[in-house]
């Protein structure tokens, strides 16, 4: 059963805030949940311990030029979410 600690649910919260479709899987992959994310040409994922629901790390991909973006930790997967540039990255 997914249950994600007080970070992980507020880091979710927000990208559900900000657009994305948040997609949890019904079975962790070995301990960890990959949630699926998409929102416009951005496509990712968000991992989440399936032991202690903390989120792990994240990548974003901006479609049009495959430019990717990575983060681990709740610190890291927030600086990356506060700077998301509306319309993806340039190389």
């Amino acid at each position: 059963m997914f249950q994600p600690n007080r970070t992980a649910a507020q880091i979710i919260t927000r990208l559900r805030r900000d657009g994305f479709t948040v997609d949890v899987p019904a079975e962790p992959y070995r301990r960890v949940y990959q949630l699926r994310l998409s929102r416009g040409l951005y496509l990712g994922a968000l991992d989440v311990s399936a032991d202690k629901g903390r989120s792990l790390r994240i990548s974003l991909t901006w479609v049009p030029n495959r430019t990717k973006r990575e983060g681990g930790g709740a610190s890291e997967i927030i600086d990356l979410l506060n700077c998301l540039p509306e319309h993806g990255w340039t190389k």
